[in-house]
């Protein structure tokens, strides 16, 4: 039966014109020296940047171990191609997905007691290893969780050291008023501050403009209220959320002061990640927003060794939500001693005063001192976007299960680690990752993301249904990053038009968003 399920999903993937394309090794071929003779768990990967070899390298050592399974996979660089088959179970073969986001959850089995066990060699559940933050995006809205992360990674603006010191920039921009001077100078001294990529999304700055988001409008709201579509009242879903001028307008007039025509590179409307990133990486461009991968996905087409990794910075607008910090200049100085107290570099108690702070000479709130803090700690990351699911209708639920288990132990961990180069939103049960052979920027990005106190990512789990099937999206689908920096005068918007638009398409649209989730 599973063989003729395995010739009809062929055919119908054919049809559909994907491709699976089987990689190396243990990847595809069960003919192997190492098969031992276990039941077949397939994995269907998405072969989207990290390649194959931490996986083939995983699936070697978990087949090893025991003889009641026999893990192998197929990989695909088409993200559609991964999933062709799911949910279809009369033809689905595919007994785990490693894949980009399914919202549907009607076919997949919990994960649960997944979280909830302890790895062979393991002191800790796999639960106590995860960042809490981060499993708080991972879990449904029904309290359950149905995936979990197998890749992606943290986000920050990467800068150029050394144009950086070239230009006599000392310190990276605390806030994004700061950000936008750092570009004026660079752009002074005849260097373009900026670059991306074409995106639909509107580029890798729509993971920082959640983090700025989440920064002005506290996390509690921006995951509870927002992304639950649940106003202050209890009603849901909301109109009022979608249309109220709240941290997503300060969002836009931040980024309009730096995504400017001036500011940017030409071409980066235009071009595809990979022609934008090695122009970053070999020639005269102050900044661009990347991720963990950046290292390992431009081997051999640019060095990252003159590259560092900045804090994202704080939205200087977040003064709005402050009692005793109404301007950007102590608002730095704030940020620069919570850094210092964060970095080890001074003691809390050399700013404490009561039951405040002082800053510069200037009293600080305790209130003021916690709502920086926590924005300055947040850290944009696309890991619950990468999702790892059992079909609940394989008939190798349980083998799947016992690989997940291998997979974040800290032996699989470990394996993952030290091909990738970059960390999960998890520890080691005991010790820590061996990063001596990461080169300075995997260490550097890897120290931003941890070091922070919260994952921020709109991909959460328990997101209203209006943003995961309906059509909703946090700006209405506009592209503002690219109107922004426009090289054509008619087709740029200010961040109010911007905005004004947004409005205008969610009250057209959000009838038919609703009718979409009926």
């Amino acid at each position: 039966m599973r063989n003729m399920k395995k010739v009809t999903a062929f055919f119908l993937v054919t049809v559909m014109t994907l491709s699976l394309a089987a990689c190396g090794g243990t990847g595809g071929d069960k003919k192997k020296d190492d098969y031992n003779g276990g039941k077949e768990v397939e994995i269907s990967y998405w072969n989207s940047g990290m390649g194959t070899e931490f996986l083939d390298e995983m699936c070697k050592a978990f087949n090893a171990k025991q003889s009641d399974w026999y893990v192998y996979f197929n990989a695909t660089a088409a993200g559609n191609a991964v999933t062709a088959t799911y949910p279809l179970e009369d033809v689905d073969t595919i007994d785990l997905y490693m894949s980009g986001e399914v919202p549907d959850i009607s076919k997949k089995a919990t994960l649960d007691d997944v979280l909830d066990s302890t790895a062979d060699g393991d002191k800790k559940t796999i639960r106590e290893k995860f960042d809490a933050s981060h499993l708080e995006s991972e879990v449904a809205a029904d309290g359950h969780y149905y995936s979990l992360t197998w890749g992606g990674g943290a986000l920050a603006i990467v800068y150029n050291k050394k144009l950086f010191d070239k230009v006599g920039i000392k310190e990276t921009p605390r806030t994004t008023d700061e950000l936008a001077v750092v570009c004026d100078k660079l752009m002074e001294n005849g260097i373009t501050p900026l670059t991306h990529y074409m995106n639909d999304a509107g580029t890798y700055w729509d993971y920082i403009q959640e983090v700025w988001q989440a920064q002005y409008d506290g996390m509690d709201y921006y995951r509870n209220n927002f992304y639950a579509c649940k106003d202050e009242a209890g009603n849901s879903p909301s109109k009022d959320v979608l249309t109220k001028k709240d941290g997503r307008y300060q969002v836009l007039k931040a980024m309009e002061q730096f995504i400017t025509p001036e500011y940017v590179l030409p071409g980066s409307n235009s071009q595809d990640h990979i022609t934008m990133q090695t122009k970053f990486l070999n020639e005269d461009i102050g900044m661009m927003v990347n991720g963990s991968w950046l290292s390992n996905e431009m081997e051999g087409t640019g060095s990252v060794d003159n590259f560092g990794v900045m804090k994202t910075p704080v939205l200087s607008s977040i003064t709005d939500k402050l009692s005793t910090v109404k301007n950007d200049a102590l608002l730095r100085k704030l940020i620069s001693a919570i850094d210092a107290v964060a970095d080890g570099k001074e003691e809390i108690s050399k700013y404490q005063s009561g039951d405040g702070y002082v800053v510069d000479g200037k009293q600080i709130s305790a209130a003021d001192w916690d709502i920086v803090k926590a924005a300055r700690n947040m850290v944009a990351v696309n890991y619950p976007q990468q999702t790892l699911f059992i079909p609940s209708y394989s008939d190798a639920v349980e083998g799947a299960k016992e690989f997940l288990k291998f997979f974040y132990s800290d032996e699989g961990y470990k394996i993952f680690v030290d091909n990738i180069h970059y960390t999960l939103p998890m520890k080691l049960s005991e010790g820590e990752i061996d990063r001596s052979d990461w080169n300075g920027f995997e260490i550097e990005m890897d120290d931003v993301f941890q070091k922070a106190e919260t994952c921020v990512s709109r991909h959460m789990k328990s997101c209203h249904d209006i943003f995961n099937n309906g059509g909703a999206k946090p700006y209405a689908g506009y592209k503002f990053v690219a109107m922004f920096c426009a090289s054509n005068a008619s087709d740029r918007m200010t961040a109010d038009q911007a905005w004004d638009y947004i409005v205008e398409q969610i009250e057209g649209n959000y009838k038919n968003w609703l009718a979409n989730i009926k």
